[in-house]
């Protein structure tokens, strides 16, 4: 089932509510409230946009110079007291169905210091702590376009609706925090995964979007929606995720998170399916100086559906994908450059349904404030990969994407 977000919506509001008479600038104080704008225009050579139901490895059609609206984002930041406190966003992305929606809504406690450390608490719907790349308003990333193969994915497929808290420790100079998170509404992630392979772009599902697949074979076609519906709740099951994150004292962090969502593999509704997915991430992120940053990701894991044909499971795909990102932040101007790789393994059935793939991308980006709310934004992206599955589109397995972009971000 879906979740209804309105109901959602409702019930953050009556809590928040039932606080505000103890908030001493109130929750609607404009100080509460953010945006963010691009006017975007972008040039693309390459195969079909994976976004119009082809296997493009970018969010940009291949089809020569656009210039338009490229998305805006509205981020409510209430504080009810000390304590309370609440995110709401909401996106327009022309791209996407619907192109208004709601990105992430959530309530956060956060207690004061102990003894034992700092607790807080968010509960709602909102991403997992995994980007190393996402810090600005609404999940977006502030300094470049395109995320990497691991974070366009995290918001493609794994936002979730649950319960999360963390405990912050001090432990001499050194700082621990301890994640753990029960959650619902993530059942079909790895559907896009498996059926269209990684992507490199700035999309973030809502509450209510669908994602056309790209052809799929004459195996799974009676077998799976020609959609897929990331926020969706089918097996009644809470997946979880834990992360341990370590701050010593030197301008350096790392972490790792474990995640399963807990998929049952064969319950389906409107012919999507529970996925049975779980994986592992590690980042880390690096300042040897004031205006240098270094930061890096890697994420593995596998996902399932389906029952089983001739002895095997319909789907069973193991992914992979690593990046290094280098910024370095002179005067008013920030460069970013980032090198990925990525891969699927499909393990099962290939000679009925093939997902395998390999790739890499290259990303280079640079970021000029222009004024306290306004930015410009250039940035190149060269994706490579090889899939069989192309021949389904009557492409080449092996295909090649560039795709240059700017954006003048406006931003409050």
């Amino acid at each position: 089932m879906r979740l209804s977000w309105r109901s959602l919506a409702a019930a953050l509001l009556v809590c928040a509510f039932a606080s505000a008479a103890e908030a001493q600038d109130g929750p609607f104080s404009p100080e509460s409230l953010s945006g963010v704008a691009d006017l975007r225009l972008t040039y693309a050579a390459g195969e079909r946009n994976w976004l119009d139901g082809g296997f493009g490895k970018t969010g940009v059609a291949g089809d020569g110079l656009d210039l338009r609206l490229g998305e805006a984002a509205l981020e409510w930041k209430p504080r009810f007291n000390f304590a309370l406190s609440g995110v709401v966003t909401a996106s327009y992305q022309p791209d996407l169905d619907p192109a208004f929606d709601v990105g992430e809504a959530y309530l956060k406690f956060q207690g004061p210091p102990g003894p034992n450390g700092r607790l807080s608490l968010r509960a709602g719907v909102f991403w997992p702590p995994i980007s190393q790349e996402h810090e600005g308003i609404a999940w977006i990333a502030p300094d470049m376009l395109t995320g990497s193969a691991i974070n366009s994915w995290v918001g493609e497929e794994v936002k979730v609706g649950g319960l999360e808290a963390t405990v912050m420790r001090r432990i001499g100079e050194h700082e621990v925090n301890l994640t753990g998170a029960v959650f619902g509404w993530n059942d079909t992630s790895g559907t896009l995964l498996s059926f269209r392979g990684w992507s490199l772009h700035g999309v973030r599902t809502g509450l209510k979007t669908d994602f056309q697949l790209p052809p799929l074979t004459p195996f799974m076609t009676p077998r799976q929606a020609p959609i897929t519906t990331p926020f969706y709740e089918l097996d009644g099951r809470a997946g979880y995720y834990g992360r341990i994150e370590w701050r010593p004292p030197a301008p350096f962090s790392v972490n790792a998170l474990y995640y399963d969502n807990a998929g049952d593999r064969i319950a389906v509704e409107e012919v999507q399916w529970a996925w049975e997915t779980r994986f592992v991430n590690a980042g880390f992120a690096w300042e040897p100086d004031a205006e240098t940053r270094i930061s890096g990701q890697a994420m593995t894991g596998e996902t399932l559906m389906g029952y089983r044909a001739m002895g095997q499971i319909w789907v069973d795909v193991g992914f992979s994908s690593a990046f290094l990102l280098a910024q370095r932040e002179v005067g008013e101007n920030r460069f970013s450059g980032r090198v990925d790789w990525f891969e699927t393994r499909d393990r099962t059935l290939r000679e009925l349904d093939d997902n395998n793939e390999q790739g890499w991308a290259l990303t280079a980006a640079w970021r000029r404030r222009l004024n306290p709310h306004m930015a410009l934004i250039v940035e190149a992206l060269h994706v490579s990969s090889e899939r069989a599955a192309r021949v389904l589109a009557g492409e080449q397995p092996k295909q090649a994407q560039t795709v240059l972009q700017s954006a003048l971000r406006f931003s409050f």
